[in-house]
């Protein structure tokens, strides 16, 4: 796995120069400390090639070695060309199996992991790798006090590899249901209503009505991880960590609670990150490998969700330790 993250860190005291709030509000009602916010000059393109550069590299592979890959954001600089054709042309990938998930948002690890592992299913196929990116930071209005003090930009990369059993992909769960309480207008809405005349303004910034958001992931979080460990025939206990959507801290803690699984499990990284979108869960993965609680034999669950709704869930049993580095 790698991690990527910009070098320019924002408080809250930071954030409320702007905001009509305080440090002590955001961090009472969020657990948010601080995030990391992309450079003027940086882009979230350049955080995806580095965590993707990191995870290669610790994984002793090279380009030609990528028989998969699999790029998601939900605040790409361009919606054409490619993000996932880019990352790789930076990279030197040659594989004609590249793909781009953009409208998964926060769920978007779930569904990129096991896109690759169906992928990866096919003979002659060895390695993926699967990049989660997100400029999170760029998208709500900078004078929204109850969107933006969520969120942060980060990247985090993994590279999946088929292997024999016993161990892997153990099983998964994923859902979704519509709903208007989170979103984001197109390029092509904001053009139509920008140019026809009487149309009905489109706010061009990320939309979120928090109680709705936490609601939603307050029951289907647990309900999904339940489905998943029953179809993998294993109990909550004997799971060693739980990479869970950072969406906020005090979410994660309840969620944990609901749950019934110990806090010390549920590595946390919202604190200092925030939500950082597609990533999130990506980084509380990062954290367990990090802090040498993904080791081989290890029982691994993941949870995410977002974009208004999708969610998912996934039980590996890691058949090597997860290799990272701080």
């Amino acid at each position: 796995m790698g991690l990527a993250l910009p070098g320019r860190v924002v408080s809250n005291a930071e954030l409320c120069e702007t905001l009509d709030t305080t440090p002590e509000w955001i961090e009472e009602k969020t657990g948010i400390r601080e995030r990391r916010f992309l450079a003027d000059d940086e882009t979230v393109t350049d955080l995806a090639v580095e965590a993707a550069e990191k995870a290669m590299r610790l994984a002793g592979l090279e380009a030609r070695d990528i028989d998969v890959l699999i790029v998601t954001t939900s605040s790409p600089e361009w919606i054409v060309p490619s993000m996932g054709v880019v990352v790789a042309e930076r990279l030197g990938i040659g594989t004609p199996r590249i793909l781009d998930l953009a409208q998964h948002a926060c769920a978007s690890i779930v569904y990129a992991l096991h896109t690759a592992s169906c992928l990866l299913q096919e003979p002659g196929l060895r390695n993926a790798l699967v990049v989660c990116a997100e400029g999170a930071s760029r998208l709500p209005d900078p004078l929204d006090r109850t969107v933006r003090i969520f969120f942060g930009d980060a990247a985090g990369a993994t590279v999946l590899t088929r292997t024999e059993g016993p161990g892997g992909l153990l099983s998964y769960d994923l859902g979704n249901a519509y709903s208007p309480a989170v979103s984001l207008a197109g390029p092509s809405l904001l053009n139509h209503a920008r140019n026809t005349p009487g149309h009905e303004a489109v706010d061009p910034y990320l939309q979120m009505d928090g109680r709705v958001v936490w609601h939603e992931a307050t029951t289907r979080l647990p309900k999904s991880v339940s489905e998943t460990l029953a179809a993998a025939g294993v109990d909550a206990a004997e799971v060693n960590g739980f990479a869970l959507h950072q969406a906020n801290v005090r979410l994660l803690r309840y969620i944990a609670r609901t749950m019934g699984v110990a806090p010390e499990k549920v590595p946390i990284t919202a604190d200092v990150l925030g939500n950082t979108g597609a990533a999130s869960a990506m980084t509380a993965l990062w954290r367990l490998a990090a802090d040498g609680r993904a080791k081989a034999g290890d029982l691994i669950v993941l949870s995410a969700i977002g974009a208004g709704f999708l969610w998912g869930s996934m039980c590996f049993q890691l058949p090597n330790d997860i290799k990272t580095e701080e």
